[in-house]
Parts: C-alpha cells; structure tokens; sequence
C-alpha cells in the first residue's frame, strides 16, 4: 500500500512539471494582431501604376475579403476641396483566404444610382454632371463625371468594371473581375487632361489562378494583314517634322542725325572809305559859315 502510494505522488508530481512547463510556454510573448481587415502596402505593391507625369502615389490601404482584395490608391493632392485623390481598384476571384469565408464583398453590375451615392460620398458639396459622351480606354469603356467645386477645382470621378463577357466564359476560363474608381480633383486641370489620367492608367496585378482572365481572349488578327495586294499604313497620319521658327529680328533703329559744322569760306569786308574833301572851287558860297540854330 505504501509503495502505491509513493508511485501515485510521483505520477502527481510528473504531471505537475509537465503543467508547470506548457504554463512557462504559454507565458512567451505573441505579436498583437490586429482585427482589422485593411493593412498598410507598400506604394511598388499597388495595383495600378499612373501614367507618366503623375499624379503621383504616396500611399496604398489594402482591404481583405473572402472572395476579392481592394486596394486604395493614394494620390497627390494639391486643390483646396475637401476629400482625398484616390483610385479604389479591386480584384474578384479565388484570391488567398485570410478571412472568414462570411466576409464577402459585392460584386453587382454598375448603375447610374449606385455611382451617385459614391460621388456623393467620395465627393461632397460638388455638383457633378455625368457625362454624355463615350469614353474608352485600352480596358474597354468606362464612365465619367464632372464638375467644379466651390473652392474652384475641377473634379472627375470615372467608373470601370473590367468583366469578360459572358458568353466567353464558363467554369474553367475567363473568370474574374476588376473594378475601378478614380477620384481626382485639381486646380486649373482641363477635362481632357482628367481624362487623360484614366486612360492612361495600367493594370499591373493579377490572381495567379488558371481559370482568372477577366480581360477575354486576345482580338482576331485582321484577314488582310499578310496577304498580297493589301497595303497596310498606320492609321494617324504621320506629321512632319516641325521645323523651328525663329523669332524676328527686330526692326532696325533710325540713327539720329548728327550735324557736322559746316565750313564756310571767310567772308571778305571791303575797307571803309574815308570821304574825299570837296575839290577847292574858289568860291566863297562854298566855305560859308553855318548859321547858328534859331532860339
């Protein structure tokens, strides 16, 4: 009985260490974790590079969901209205599962009434006009808006859903969509200039996934290209060299006119000549006297 006992106080002593030790492990310090789900990315890891010349990027907050991954890109800033220059750009499909598989993102097709609650969201206080013309970029078409803010900015907000169509597409292929917003405000900029931003803007991420190609298959070639007979030019015309012109030259100055002094020849003076005497007659009449002046 006693030896039973001494064995049960060893096994209880064992399992005491044993405890003691996964507690002492237990006790290392973790790393706090964060509960939201948008992180800080570096700006090389931004979905959308912009084209040259700005506007430049100088922050990216990325966003995590069960079915897509969104990234706000964002953009220098020099106007005076309120709100932030950005581009939202978001990429559905079966990306890296770091959430619960409830957090799902919508995806619905555009409406004119959802943009307006972005703009006015993204943008408020300024009127914005949606634009009647078509506009497309090398992604396909896109919409636009825009408008002047009270404080004198000129403001487009532009819309993008990059989707294969769906008769392209099954279960296998040509799965995917990308979205995109772009919000920008700036002073003195020309709608063209606006425009050009959107335009200019490329892609450059992509789920690394067999079945994800929102972009459709690559256009036919043309029929003619290649055969004999068909003559194929570019299609904007090529322009000369601009010869550089010269500015004028200016106008030559009228010199004022400069007086010489003349040299005159000397002006002879003839002599004064003194009166000759009259010639004696002998006649008294002649050496009279003159008579005194009358009182």
């Amino acid at each position: 009985m006693t030896s039973t006992r001494r064995l049960a106080s060893i096994r209880w002593f064992g399992c005491a260490l044993a405890l003691a030790g996964l507690a002492g492990c237990g006790s290392v310090g973790k790393d706090i974790q964060s509960g939201s789900i948008a992180t800080r990315a570096p700006i090389e890891k931004a979905f959308v590079d912009m084209p040259p010349g700005g506007p430049g990027v100088v922050g990216v907050v990325e966003r995590h969901f069960a079915n897509s991954t969104t990234q706000e890109i964002i953009l220098s800033n020099r106007s005076n209205t309120p709100g932030q220059n950005m581009v939202t750009a978001t990429l559905f499909g079966p990306v890296k599962s770091v959430t619960g598989p409830e957090n799902l993102q919508s995806n619905p097709a555009i409406s004119l009434s959802a943009i307006g609650g972005e703009m006015r969201q993204a943008m408020p206080g300024v009127s914005m006009r949606v634009s009647p013309y078509f506009a497309q970029s090398r992604y396909g078409s896109f919409g636009y808006a825009m408008g002047t803010s009270p404080q004198g900015d000129n403001c487009i907000y532009a819309w993008q859903r990059i989707r294969t169509p769906d008769l392209d597409s099954n279960m296998t292929i040509g799965q995917g969509t990308i979205t995109l917003r772009l919000r920008l405000c700036e002073p003195g900029m020309s709608e063209e200039n606006l425009l050009a931003v959107m335009t200019g803007m490329t892609i450059s991420s992509y789920v690394m996934a067999s079945n994800w190609n929102p972009y459709g298959g690559a256009p036919p070639i043309p029929a003619h290209l290649g055969q004999l007979g068909t003559t194929v030019v570019p299609t904007t015309p090529i322009t000369p060299p601009v010869t550089p012109q010269l500015a004028p030259a200016p106008a030559p100055v009228a010199a004022a006119p400069v007086r010489r002094a003349v040299r005159r020849a000397p002006v002879e003076v003839a002599p004064a000549v003194e009166a000759a005497a009259p010639e004696d007659s002998g006649r008294f009449e002649d050496y009279a006297p003159v008579p005194p002046p009358q009182l």
